[in-house]
């Protein structure tokens, strides 16, 4: 057994090691240094706290577009530096301007000067700002501000570097500002406080009917429908279901993927943790850009399979289940009437705690702190939950306005439950047909590679998800690659179907007693699995220093081989810890504290980028980037996240839940009579 683990190490270990034998190129830092710098922000308190009475303060966020400038040696370093999309655009700059420190440079200059620096609006091929009618006094302030700013800015830049730029205001903060709360603000704070009474009333009930005062009062089921429906909120209820151990045989031996669930989520928020340090503005944003120069950062880029995990996880028990159900029910056959119960179900289970982070993103958000970064980071938000929350309740959001995203993480739910309807179609079919299983499953896995390849040939898109710096700039709005190539459910379909037959494989072994861990070539290939997987990421390397030419066959074909095939490495693994492969690793995954972990993953992936939006997004000045200050980031991030997670989970994913149940076991007692 010590064995099995050790060996299960040094796979690992070699996986990793991988990464030390390779390395990329550099760049010229005394040249890069030469460049005007990404961000630059005067006091951003300062500017709004220190304001003479009567006084009003303002500052801007503003985007300069630099000049092109044919004579400036210069220019031509920033456009050859610019055009390696391992860099950021440093034609492009993120300045925050004091309104009444720029008026004091500009008063200083003669008409003549002030003229010479204008620069009118010229061809920009490249995206540099949002959409500011999500912002809601830019235009006035732009009548207000725009040549004043244009002017200053210019006057810096010109004295510094010998170039000038067009400037563009993209939002304001006024020291007059106030907070402004409308229905909606007050639709937000009632169902908190509907939730509140519910978890009080429900709480004090279940109280009251513990005659024995016993705490095993919470962990039984109630001996009336009646009493069950008035305790669904109660907290302590629900707090022992969140932490119990599950006693079902089948949950028994798949509790090990409530780990999986756990760890995923982490990596997910570590991947996050990046992204947002690629959008904050830096201190050294060098260090990040020469990250992009080293191969062992495709670990990270490439770790955007991560999410795929979920995908394999939820087609994997969607399989199990309901060929569980299936086999053991009355009724035999499967057919519409399943289909549109378990959709629902799914529905009523997901909706309502997503709905209530929709609903406070869309309000209350922008409110809860301030900076030079936050409305921008919190009023998108705000405004394109109020224009798209329908795509998101209706789980179209990775299709419909998904360039205007609200919670723009809620793509994956969209996608997960697009692939819950398409797979449970696909196992309602197996179910009818048994006999054509084989011919079924190979006919959809043909589907799931040539749908996702053709329209990689057709679109001219990479063959990889080519995560740039400067698209994270922008929170991958302006992205085609994310936008095409990531979150549609047509190029994700792949690890689910891996999920399905994984899960019909697991209940052919189960059902012939077949231990595939008997056989040598597969504990050789489960061994291979993490080395492969690391391989795997390092190869998109080549896809971030080279252009290759486009549509490319052969780059179609490699898009679903290798997205895809992340889910066959999940598959092999879960095969072999489920037939014992690994003891000790299954003994580390049975741990108890990752069961009510896993249990509230929903929830932490709910709420982890509003947690993440209130540590980063307040900054007042550009930060120093480093691998520790992303790593404390996306700690707290974690813990913050389930402490999230918690209140979620008692007060709306639990109860809901628990009223689902009863629900379900009404309409069974229904029907049998």
């Amino acid at each position: 057994m010590a064995n099995k683990f050790f060996g299960f190490v040094i796979s690992c270990l070699l996986g990793l090691s991988i990464t030390a034998f390779v390395s990329g190129d550099s760049f010229n830092l005394s040249q890069y240094h030469r460049m005007p710098t990404l961000t630059e922000y005067d006091d951003y308190d300062q500017c709004l706290e220190d304001v003479p009475t009567g006084q009003v303060a303002t500052y801007c966020i503003v985007r300069l577009v630099l000049k092109p400038d044919n004579d400036s040696k210069l220019w031509h370093e920033i456009e050859e530096f610019s055009n390696d999309q391992r860099h950021y655009n440093h034609r492009h700059l993120q300045h925050g301007v004091c309104v009444r420190e720029c008026l004091n440079t500009v008063n200083l200059l003669s008409n003549a000067s002030r003229k010479a620096l204008r620069v009118e609006k010229f061809a920009i091929d490249y995206p540099y700002i949002y959409d500011v009618s999500v912002f809601k006094d830019t235009e006035t302030n732009r009548e207000r501000y725009a040549e004043l700013l244009d002017i200053c800015l210019n006057s810096r830049l010109n004295e510094t570097f010998q170039l000038k730029a067009y400037t563009e205001i993209e939002v304001c903060d006024r020291s007059d500002e106030s907070i402004e709360i409308d229905w909606l603000d007050m639709l937000f704070l009632f169902v908190c406080l509907m939730l509140i009474v519910l978890v009080i009333l429900s709480s004090w009930y279940d109280m009251s009917i513990n005659k024995k005062r016993d705490s095993t009062h919470y962990q039984l089921p109630l001996d009336t429908k009646r009493k069950m429906l008035y305790a669904s909120f109660s907290i302590l209820r629900n707090w022992y279901k969140l932490t119990a151990r599950s006693q079902n045989q089948l949950i028994k031996e798949l509790r090990f993927l409530q780990a999986i669930r756990f760890l995923t989520m982490h990596l997910v928020i570590m991947g996050h943790a990046a992204l947002l340090f690629a959008v904050i503005p830096k201190q050294n944003t060098a260090k990040m850009e020469m990250t992009y120069h080293n191969i062992g950062t495709m670990i990270l880029t490439g770790g955007v399979q991560i999410t795929q995990t979920f995908f394999f996880i939820s087609g994997l028990l969607l399989t199990i289940h309901v060929m569980s159900y299936a086999d053991t029910s009355n009724s035999g056959k499967l057919g519409f009437p399943f289909l549109m119960k378990i959709v629902l179900y799914r529905y009523i289970r997901l909706t309502p705690a997503y709905a209530f982070v929709i609903l406070l993103h869309a309000t209350w958000l922008s409110k809860l702190l301030d900076g030079p970064l936050w409305k921008l980071g919190s009023e998108i938000e705000r405004t394109f939950c109020r224009r798209n929350w329908w795509t998101n309740l209706l789980y179209i959001n990775n299709y419909v306005n998904a360039n205007q995203p609200c919670v723009q993480h809620g793509w994956y739910l969209g996608c997960d439950y697009q692939l819950f309807i398409v797979g449970s179609l696909l196992l309602i079919l197996i179910n009818r047909f048994r006999r054509f299983l084989v011919p079924i499953v190979v006919v959809t896995a043909i589907g799931s590679y040539v749908l996702p390849a053709l329209f990689i040939y057709y679109q001219k898109l990479e063959a990889v998800f080519v995560i740039t710096l400067e698209s994270q700039r922008f929170t991958m709005l302006f992205d085609d690659l994310y936008l095409k190539s990531y979150i549609p459910l047509h190029v994700n379909t792949g690890n689910f179907l891996a999920g399905i037959v994984t899960g019909l494989i697991y209940i052919h072994l189960q059902k012939k007693a077949i231990d595939p861990v008997l056989k040598k070539w597969f504990c050789i290939i489960w061994y291979l699995v993490f080395p492969m997987a690391i391989v795997s990421f390092l190869l998109n390397y080549i896809f971030y220093v080279y252009d290759f030419e486009k549509p490319s066959l052969w780059m179609a074909v490699y898009f679903p081989v290798m997205k895809h095939s992340w889910g066959i490495f999940c598959g092999i693994f879960f095969i072999g810890i489920t037939h014992g492969i690994q003891p000790v690793l299954k003994r580390i995954f049975d741990f108890r504290i990752f069961e009510p972990l896993g249990r509230m993953t929903y929830s932490a992936y709910l709420a982890h980028v509003f947690v993440m939006r209130l540590i980063v997004l307040s900054i007042r000045s550009p930060i120093h980037f480093s691998v520790l200050g992303m790593t404390t980031i996306h700690f707290a991030a974690v813990a913050f996240s389930y402490l999230m997670a918690i209140l979620l989970c008692l007060t709306l994913e639990a109860p809901v839940a628990s009223l689902q149940k009863q629900f379900l076991n009404s309409v069974r007692a229904t029907q049998n009579e």
